[in-house]
């Protein structure tokens, strides 16, 4: 086995998070003026807030800054999330396999550290977690690879000792630009998406992680 190291993207993969995104975005930008639709929530899915607000402001721009917009996304996502959010099958068989192998673990989210440990206090995984690193901490989000890279030398690894497990195209594009392997666990509808063929292994949940796919 090749792999020294796991990686986990956190929406989508760890959290059924990603309809609260949608949620949260379509109701700010409804609040604030900017037009947003759900074909917007499913080509972002995977990019950091900031970027959205940014690439969305940018376009309309309304009188509530970007800055402000973004806490306000923040603040919605994370009621929405500690209430309704829906922790993922599968993650204790894919933790059994990190700690049998005593292989260090990390997160990389795009998702704001702040909303981040609220997110990760709901999963219940913190004491698992060695390493975590978060949108906020670095200048390019998803698909560019930079997160990746940041949590492989984190981790003390290279990156291709790492095994990464994400959900959304931009964040499969991420991972495979660091050089990682990656197994794709796309959303519901999404698996026959040609896109995630980049991946090196294809899976419908993490339920259906097995050892030998490291």
């Amino acid at each position: 086995m090749n792999t020294k190291a796991v990686i986990f993207d956190m929406d989508g993969v760890l959290i059924d998070s990603e309809p609260s995104w949608g949620q949260a975005m379509l109701e700010v930008m409804r609040e604030v003026g900017i037009p947003y639709t759900v074909d917007d929530v499913a080509r972002y899915q995977g990019v950091r807030v900031g970027d959205i607000v940014r690439a969305v402001w940018d376009a309309n721009p309304v009188p509530e800054s970007k800055e402000g917009i973004e806490k306000m996304i923040c603040r919605r996502v994370s009621e929405l999330v500690l209430d309704h959010g829906r922790v993922m099958d599968g993650i204790s068989g894919v933790l059994d396999f990190v700690r049998r192998e005593k292989l260090p673990l990390g997160l990389a989210t795009s998702t704001p550290r702040q909303v981040a440990v609220n997110f990760i206090k709901r999963i219940g995984i913190g004491g698992s977690i060695d390493v975590m690193c978060t949108g906020d901490e670095v200048t390019y989000g998803k698909p560019h690879p930079e997160i990746y890279l940041l949590c492989a030398s984190r981790l003390g690894v290279l990156p291709w000792e790492c095994l990464v497990f994400e959900d959304s195209v931009n964040g499969v594009l991420a991972a495979k630009a660091a050089r990682c392997r990656c197994i794709a666990v796309p959303g519901e509808g999404l698996f026959d998406d040609r896109r995630y063929g980049i991946a090196d292994v294809k899976i419908r949940s993490l339920l259906d992680f097995s050892p030998d796919m490291a």
